[in-house]
């Protein structure tokens, strides 16, 4: 399986929230890691019998047993999100980084940027892109591949693609979309353009913060309203009587693949 093969596989199930079995198998001093998505082995280099095992285990459950020769440790974690970023300049290369570090596996096309997992060309998007994909085409300014960029996104079914783009621009992108043939229901839907939440953002910077929280929501199925209106302080001052102090809260982030 190549990495490509393995973009369009995470990016399916990080997509429908799927969590993950991390599987070590170990024969001797050899060690092969394989996981379990969707109750399938995704390289199909360990024993299948492991499907199983893995069923029973959640985000956080671990697991060992032997199986023949072979001593296998399994667990349980959440995927990371993939996200595809088209671009040459300064703003790719900060969604880019910015992406990394909230832990998304990261294709840099066009750019150089740390912690990227895949580093190519525009001529890769094609092979990367597939059903679920979330892909951001960011040329400061413009650049005449942006509506081929999009189009193919689209075409081979991303679920979210982003083009950083005035309104005015978004608007000419749409109508030549149009031309070509895409549904305008299917752009409504699909296509963000302009990219990004609306947090005033003026750098580069910031404008990455904005796309990457937007694709965030994406993922995550969230509101992109602030978090204390969605779960307001004040609706429960009068249930809440522990001594804070004392109060420890057990909410750890879960490990991510």
């Amino acid at each position: 399986m190549s990495i490509c093969d393995l973009f369009r596989v995470l990016d399916l199930a990080a997509k429908r929230g799927d969590s993950a079995v991390v599987v070590k198998v170990f024969d001797g001093f050899n060690v092969v890691v394989d996981a379990v998505v969707g109750g399938r082995l995704l390289l199909s280099l360990a024993p299948p019998e492991v499907v199983e095992v893995a069923g029973k285990l959640g985000p956080g459950g671990k697991a060992e047993l032997q199986m023949g020769r072979f001593w296998v440790q399994l667990e349980g974690v959440i995927l990371k999100p993939t996200l595809v970023v088209v671009g040459s300049g300064e703003v790719a290369r900060r969604i880019s980084e910015v992406a990394a570090a909230a832990g998304f596996n990261v294709a840099s096309l066009g750019h150089a940027a740390s912690n990227a997992v895949y580093r190519g060309d525009l001529s890769d998007l094609e092979k990367l892109v597939s059903e679920g994909s979330a892909v951001v085409v960011a040329n400061e300014g413009g650049h005449p591949s942006d509506v081929d960029a999009v189009e193919t996104a689209i075409r081979k079914g991303a679920g979210y693609v982003a083009l950083l783009a005035s309104q005015r621009r978004a608007a000419l992108v749409i109508k030549e979309l149009l031309k070509r043939g895409i549904p305008q229901e299917v752009l409504a839907e699909r296509l963000r353009s302009p990219a990004g939440l609306d947090i005033g953002a003026k750098t580069a910077g910031e404008i990455a913060v904005s796309i990457v929280a937007e694709v965030v929501m994406y993922y995550r199925g969230g509101t992109g309203r602030p978090m204390k209106e969605v779960k307001n302080p004040y609706e429960v001052l009068d249930n809440v009587n522990d001594d804070i102090s004392q109060y420890r809260c057990q909410w750890r982030p879960p490990r991510v693949i």
